[in-house]
């Protein structure tokens, strides 16, 4: 895995509401089922057809669409493509440390002049924050030999220019270097990315007014920026960072369910009624040493206690929302892996096979996730969606594309846009049935795909999972049917309907970036003011996912997922289980 890259920011502007820049594969060899499905998104959205057990990741169904780091030496000064329309707020300093607090021209003021040593910070801050002092005192810092770890070692003693710890802090050569270096190891997806990635490629955190997605970021930011958010300050025990419930506060909610799934799931329950007891469950250990009764987040995600949480995972596939056969070739090598951590407990054929599981029921969804977004497609084809594009407050881009049309192509006219512009999912102010389409797979698909990873049967199917997706397939359809037996009306009355003026323009709405552009950049779009390569590279997988994917496929005797030579065929008719090469 490559590592993280870092850049500087050469500048940010501190306020609420104002245009700102900030941010920021042992495998176990056993026989199992491989599966072949082929789920020909090209079909139903125009994209040029490939059998998609090539394993490739079809992003919303619409298209392969690779994200990666920038091919460029000279990376742009701030971490990310649109990151100069992020907007921030002043408490985001402390989450974003290195970039905002630490920063002389935008270090936060302090009355309390001098520079001091540990035994005066202790007797000030005794004081002052006696809350802060009890939990150092019982830390392993407070005992470390030669001298303690103390608050100047992390802080500095100059009190004009005391910084915000961040995990680059923590990661020096004397401290913490190899847990640092993992934890920036992973790719799109990973701890190492959720910030910089994340929220500066993210529409809908780009758009809006800095109050509206304060909580994305300070989660996003947190797991990125600071080891304080699983191992908490003061006393940073690592017992307490060992434990199921530490990693709820940011991975759980309506589209990364994975508390949830794990803690009403089998593991989950193993865990909760045996973590009391230190013979079940002792949390002194390492996770290199660990004998759990049962698996807890960290246990499965940091094996062995590496701090790269990507190093036992398949393809990424934003949250379960992407498309793509895991059990494809190309894929064996890391699939194994993921299912050598539950040998410790199960047989490989009971892994592998529930893994297929897993995968025959994110298909299914599948299913129903393209068909309802073919419903509102063709709505938006035929002029009959209410509101169009056409008829809403300018999107994030400054235009007016379909917010469903993702991906770096286009296909025509009618979706808006220009080549190689897209839309990005819009939860306000657009149809209902744009907002039905995004929640069935936004919450519906991720429930699927997180109720199965995690051993929930319930997410998976009953709450809002597989049934969720039933019912906004319902409602959509039912609403489109509606739309059409209206229009159609009133075109026999010779009704011209005039969309209503709260969809353009509002107190609210007159916030978002889309104004914001019209108004101050005339025939302007993102795409314009924002031409570097970013972050986000549409074009292109991260180095090692690209290396990793060439060499399967030519192992394979495949190229662009199809077989050459004679070799690798695939049977084109296959959509369940079936064994490859």
């Amino acid at each position: 895995m490559h590592k993280l890259l870092k850049v500087t920011l050469a500048s940010a502007l501190i306020s609420c509401g104002t245009m700102g820049v900030v941010a920021n594969l042992m495998t176990k060899e056993a026989k199992a089922v491989e599966i072949i499905t082929h789920w020909v998104p090209h079909e139903v959205y125009g994209v040029p057809g490939e059998p998609d057990n090539n394993g490739k990741v079809f992003f919303s169904g619409l298209g392969a669409k690779y994200m990666g780091y920038p091919k460029h030496e000279n990376a742009p000064p701030y971490p990310g493509k649109y990151s100069k329309f992020w907007k921030t707020l002043p408490a985001y300093r402390y989450y974003i440390p290195d970039y905002m607090y630490n920063r002389d021209e935008v270090r936060p003021s302090n009355p309390i002049k001098g520079t001091f040593q540990l035994e005066q910070c202790i007797a000030c801050h005794s004081v002052m924050t006696p809350g802060i002092v009890r939990d150092y005192k019982k830390s392993a810092h407070s005992r470390a030999e030669p001298s303690p770890t103390g608050c100047d070692t992390c802080h500095g003693n100059n009190h004009q220019k005391l910084t915000m710890p961040s995990s680059k802090a923590c990661g020096t050569s004397e401290c913490h270097e190899t847990q640092y270096s993992e934890s920036g190891q992973g790719g799109i997806g990973s701890h190492a990315s959720c910030s910089s990635f994340a929220q500066v490629e993210c529409a809908w955190s780009i758009e809006r007014p800095p109050g509206d997605t304060a909580g994305c970021t300070f989660c996003h930011t947190s797991s990125e920026e600071r080891c304080s958010t699983c191992h908490q300050r003061h006393q940073f025990d690592p017992k307490v960072a060992r434990k199921a419930e530490q990693c709820k506060t940011c991975h759980w909610g309506k589209d990364h369910r994975d508390w949830e799934a794990y803690d009403i799931g089998l593991h989950g329950t193993v865990y909760q009624v045996n973590k009391w007891d230190p013979k079940q469950f002792d949390f002194s250990k390492k996770l290199a040493d660990a004998d759990y009764v049962g698996p807890t987040c960290q246990y499965c995600h940091m094996r062995g206690g590496h701090h790269n949480v990507q190093r036992f995972s398949t393809v990424y596939t934003s949250m379960g929302m992407s498309m793509a056969d895991r059990g494809a070739p190309i894929w064996k090598e890391k699939r194994d892996r993921w299912a050598s951590v539950c040998d410790d407990c199960h047989s490989p054929r009971f892994a592998k096979e529930n893994l297929q599981a897993l995968d025959e029921s994110v298909k299914d969804a599948g299913l129903k996730y393209r068909e309802t977004f073919k419903v509102a497609e063709d709505l938006v084809k035929d002029g009959v969606a209410d509101p169009m594009p056409k008829d809403l407050c300018p999107d994030w881009s400054g235009q007016h594309i379909w917010s469903l049309k993702i991906g770096a192509y286009h296909d025509g006219p009618e979706y808006g846009g220009k080549t190689g512009e897209s839309g990005e999912f819009r939860m306000s102010n657009c149809s209902d049935i744009e907002r039905l389409c995004f929640e069935s797979v936004g919450y519906f698909q991720t429930y699927i795909y997180k109720g199965m990873a995690h051993g929930s049967w319930n997410d998976a199917t009953y709450s809002d999972g597989s049934f969720g997706m039933d019912r906004w397939l319902v409602n959509v359809k039912q609403d489109a049917s509606q739309a059409r037996r209206l229009a159609a009306i009133e075109k026999k009355v010779g009704i011209t309907w005039v969309p209503e003026s709260f969809w353009k323009t509002g107190e609210w709405l007159d916030q978002l970036t889309g104004p914001y552009i019209v108004k101050n950049h005339p025939g302007k779009t993102i795409f314009d003011l924002c031409p570097d390569p970013g972050w986000l590279d549409t074009h292109h997988a991260p180095a090692e996912e690209v290396e990793y994917i060439n060499r399967k496929l030519l192992e394979l005797g495949m190229k662009d997922g199809k077989p050459h030579h004679g070799e690798g065929k695939i049977d084109e008719g296959a959509r369940s289980m079936g064994k490859t090469h």
